[in-house]
Parts: C-alpha cells; structure tokens; sequence
C-alpha cells in the first residue's frame, strides 16, 4: 500500500482509510446517538431537577458513544506505514473529558427556566468545545516517530463544524421523543459526528521525525484494538439501552393503572 515511502526525517508521511473500519466508526456513532436519544428524553423530573441516572446513561452513550468510540475507531481507521500507538493516559483523558461536557450541556440544554432555544445554543456550545477538546487531546495521545504540522484554518473549521453538530444533537435530544424519529436523529447525528471528525483528521499531516520508534509503556496498540472498542462500546449501549427499556416500562405501568382506576366523572 505505501512502497515506496522511506521513514526519513522531514518526509510526509502518506496515509489511506481502511473503510471497513470507517463504516464501523460511523455504526458505532449512530447507535450512541440512538442510545443517549433514549435516556435525554427524561433528563429532568416532573419537578425540573435532574435525573442524574438519566444523565449520566445519556452521557456515556452521547460522549462515549457517538463521540469518542467513532473518533478512536476512525483513527485506527487511518492507516500509515509507520507504527503508531495510543498513549493509556491520554486516551483516558479525552475520553473523560467529552463525557462530562456533554454531560455539562444536556443539563443546560434541558434546563426547565429561560429561553429554550438559548439554552439548547448554550449547552450545544460548551458540549461542542469538550468533542474538540476530546478530538485534539485524542490525537495529542498518538505515539509515533511522526509529528502533525496543523492547518490552522482547518481546525477553525472543525471547531465550527463540532458546536454546531453539538447545538443540533441537544436540540435533538431534548425535542424528539417517538422512537421512529430517535433512530432518524440518530442516523443524522452520525454523518455529522463522522464529518466533524475526519474534517479534523485533515487539519493533520504527518511529518516523519526519525526512522524507527520504540515502544513506550501505558500504551494501546494492535490490529485488532479498533474492533475491540467496537465490540466493548457496542455491549455497553445494549445494557444502556436495556435498563432504560425496562426502566421506561416500569415508570408507564403505575401511570397506566392509576388511569385504569380513576373514577368515572361523566
């Protein structure tokens, strides 16, 4: 795939996409989003305060979902003829980070007092911010004998493109409420996800340091790491999507009966 290419310092480092691997890192985006869909629809109490369950299910499936998994698969996606691998900590990191901000803007967004709409562009701009802090801290996280010269201009753009992909998924969040709709949402969320990511990706090019890298501890690395955080992610959004399922189920019941036993009044 890449003959030719000598890793000698200053050379530009020639890259292609394993598709297979970018149709899962679009799947994956579109199941977290189907997933954290389910759990915002109920973000907040009868009384305005939070469900912090709920939050919490929608964050994991939205930020560690939608976001993180489709950005760490359409890495592993991005294929070079140097070895790369992801430092542990730093990973971790942008993991954590998209989680709570996302977190942080589905609890503005659904806010029960002010402007909807401010509080939806609010929520939507901070939430933006936290998936390019977890895009750019991802990539910070690659070890390798390569660094990035950055197109300054291209970041903008991926910076604009994630606020607003962020403003549209809590609008979404907190407005679609039929699971018909949710899975469409869903499908939305994840073409823009899947842009503002590898829009970011093009912001890059890596330029070769020196011929060889060796290995580094608290590292993650393998052929196989991009399917394994596919399979992980995919188990977790099923238990989500289960206790929520058998959640709502319980919460429909009591109401159900209490309308079955209220007195007729004509």
């Amino acid at each position: 795939m890449f003959v030719g290419f000598q890793p000698v310092s200053g050379a530009v480092v020639p890259f292609a996409y394993d598709w297979p691997m970018v149709g899962l890192s679009f799947l994956i985006s579109v199941c977290g989003a189907y997933v954290g869909l389910r759990w915002s629809r109920r973000v907040r109490l009868p009384d305005g305060r939070l469900d912090v369950d709920r939050l919490l299910c929608a964050s994991v499936a939205l930020g560690g979902g939608a976001v993180w998994s489709m950005h760490f698969i359409g890495m592993v996606a991005y294929r070079t003829p140097t070895h790369r691998e992801f430092g542990l900590f730093m990973t971790l990191a942008s993991l954590a980070v998209v989680m709570v901000l996302a977190g942080a803007g589905l609890a503005i967004a659904s806010r029960p007092r002010g402007s909807r709409t401010n509080n939806v562009v609010k929520g939507g701009v901070l939430t933006g911010l936290g998936v390019v802090a977890m895009h750019y801290t991802g990539m910070a996280a690659i070890r390798s004998n390569t660094r990035f010269d950055w197109d300054l201009a291209v970041i903008g753009l991926s910076v604009v493109i994630a606020v607003v992909v962020s403003v549209v998924a809590l609008w979404l969040a907190t407005t679609v409420k039929t699971r018909g709709k949710q899975l469409a949402a869903a499908v939305v969320m994840g073409v823009a996800v899947c842009g503002m990511h590898y829009t970011g990706m093009l912001a890059g090019t890596m330029i070769c340091t020196s011929p060889t890298y060796a290995p580094g501890l608290f590292a993650i690395e393998g052929d196989s790491i991009g399917y394994a955080v596919f399979g992980l992610t995919l188990i977790t959004l099923l238990v989500i999507l289960v206790v929520e399922a058998t959640r709502t189920g319980a919460e429909v019941v009591p109401v159900a009966r209490t309308r079955d036993t209220a007195p007729d009044i004509g």
